[in-house]
């Protein structure tokens, strides 16, 4: 069997140019690139499928089709050849909607190092088992949301998919009437400090909240703070994004000093020390 090689990325999803063989540790500071393929007919049923028993992880759980970016592909590349090798279906790039990207460095003592794209397709096809090119896969079939959730309840989900019961079943906000607008507020934890009870992790970012404005937790509202390199005691600049989160009470309002924008790898990368521990999605608008 050929050896399987990744591309290596830099927390703000740069391709460094270098690989690494699957099964080997990732070095500290580098990541991968994996894809969760969820496939939903116009019923509003999704594929779920189950793992083989020969399966090194979780044998028989089920779950969405998933896997590594190789090598030279991309991540929707990624996504429609795991499809065709689990299930035998051919997608298209057209059919799918990038979700959210979610950056997970190390959850519950266990290291991840990888950037996690969740796609979403739309078809109206059945899988076809038969026409897979792997036997990775020992059943599937389109189930509906109350399914899912008694295969997860039942112990038969693959856990680390629990994100599917808040990312896609959440309304879509909408900040129109908060991007752009110039904020000003207080910094209680600048750049370089460490967390109040987790002292292993510290902000790269200055971060603080806004006077006045109460936010989802009733606490004022929360910011990270781009454009220094220098901790802040206070700050003013302008809202260009929200990050929302799936699974908690809380949004975190991206703010600029300069007003200037800010890539989303930029933002999801320094904001990652903290937001991996939830489900979330960049917005901007």
């Amino acid at each position: 069997m050929e050896t399987e090689k990744w591309d290596l990325y830099t927390i703000y999803r740069k391709n460094t140019g270098k690989e690494h063989i699957r099964g080997e540790e990732l070095p500290d500071g580098y990541y991968h690139l994996v894809v969760h393929v969820w496939i939903r007919n116009s019923k509003g049923e999704y594929l779920i499928s189950q793992r083989a028993a020969n399966r090194p992880t979780f044998p028989l759980m089920w779950e969405c089709v998933g896997g590594s970016v190789i090598k030279g592909e991309s991540s929707i590349e990624g996504a429609i050849r795991e499809t065709k090798e689990e299930v035998g279906i051919n997608l298209l790039p057209g059919q799918g909607e990038l979700l959210f990207s979610k950056i997970r460095i190390e959850i519950d003592g266990k290291k991840f190092n990888d950037i996690m794209d969740v796609w979403l397709f739309n078809y109206d096809g059945e899988p076809a088992l038969k026409d897979a090119t792997t036997d990775e896969v020992a059943d599937c079939r389109f189930m509906k949301t109350d399914e899912i959730k008694e295969l997860y309840d039942s112990g038969k989900f693959v856990n680390t998919l629990d994100y599917f019961f808040c990312a896609f079943n959440t309304y879509k906000p909408d900040y129109k009437s908060i991007i752009g607008n110039i904020v000003k507020g207080n910094v209680d934890r600048p750049l370089g400090s460490c967390h109040p009870r987790h002292k292993k992790m510290v902000y790269p970012v200055n971060y603080g909240y806004v006077e006045g404005i109460l936010a989802g937790d009733g606490a004022e509202q929360d910011v990270y703070i781009f454009g220094t390199d220098k901790p802040l005691d206070s700050f003013e600049g302008k809202v260009v994004a929200v990050f929302h989160r799936f699974n908690d009470v809380e949004d975190k309002w991206i703010v600029s000093l300069d007003g200037n924008d800010i890539p989303d790898e930029i933002i999801l990368g320094d904001i990652s020390f903290q937001e991996q521990f939830f489900y979330g999605k960049l917005y901007r608008e």
